[in-house]
């Protein structure tokens, strides 16, 4: 992971996900639609604060947890004792070649500094037969991990959202925000991944107020963006934020789960 992304999360680390379960809601989402047995040998591949840790303990899985930033660490150990924690890098991790059965990673490929080399430790470390999935890939991912189906959504603040981070965007430094597109099948296949899936899951954000979306923009990789913007556009983007029409309350994401399996 960039230098500059852990150690954003590593300052967001006591907000992430406890201002609105975003993340949690995901990550139950995602395991969910993987549906990992009791005993699975799990990695959780740039962990956060465990929101696939989480379900996949409820679940039985034996899970290791790793993230670059060594807050978010602190918080899954002490939230999540029955796991194993560690502070590591995604792209060199230092565990065992062919340890694990199923190793997964949400919304974290896309802001690695070598999404190819988070892939093939991916690879190394799943034994073979295992599968490895993760969000935040393939064409349809915006420049921040954001993604953008095509498919009518019933609630508009998502939508509302989006356009605002596009229209801001644009006053952007030069490789600012965090984050860029990667093609989850090409990443996949180059690794040496076979049986190629494409799933998804989607959660559904109530906020009280626009204070509260505000709060939880701050919270994870928005930040990012927000305060990579000029101040002066940082500041019309927050006063845009808190002026969404009160009708925007309910956040809507689909994400796709990209998966491969290594070969026997």
């Amino acid at each position: 992971m960039e230098e500059s992304a852990w150690k954003l999360f590593d300052r967001v680390a006591a907000d992430y996900d406890q201002v609105a379960p975003f993340f949690a809601e995901f990550g139950r989402a995602i395991v969910d639609v993987l549906v990992p047995p009791a005993g699975c040998r799990l990695l959780d591949l740039g962990c956060g604060r465990g929101a696939l840790t989480a379900p996949a303990l409820a679940r039985g899985c034996a899970v290791t947890a790793v993230d670059a930033s060594p807050a978010m660490v602190e918080h899954l150990s002490a939230d999540f004792p029955a796991a194993a924690a560690y502070v590591m890098d995604v792209q060199a991790l230092d565990l065992p070649s062919e340890s694990f059965d199923l190793v997964v990673s949400s919304f974290v490929i896309h802001v690695l500094d070598d999404p190819a080399a988070g892939v093939a430790e991916a690879y190394r470390v799943l034994a073979p037969g295992g599968r490895f999935a993760f969000t935040g890939g393939s064409a349809r991912t915006s420049h921040d991990g954001r993604e953008t189906r095509p498919d009518a959504d019933p609630f508009p603040l998502g939508r509302r959202l989006d356009a605002l981070f596009h229209e801001f965007a644009v006053h952007l430094p030069p490789n600012g925000s965090m984050g860029r597109p990667v093609d989850a099948a090409d990443l996949l296949e180059e690794a040496g991944f076979v049986d190629l899936r494409e799933e998804q899951a989607e959660v559904r954000i109530e906020f009280g107020d626009n204070a509260m979306l505000w709060r939880w923009a701050m919270s994870h990789g928005y930040r990012a963006f927000i305060e990579d913007l000029p101040a002066d556009s940082r500041e019309q983007f927050h006063r845009r934020v808190l002026e969404l029409p009160a009708d925007a309350r309910v956040l809507r994401r689909v994400t796709g789960i990209w998966s491969g399996r290594r070969p026997r």
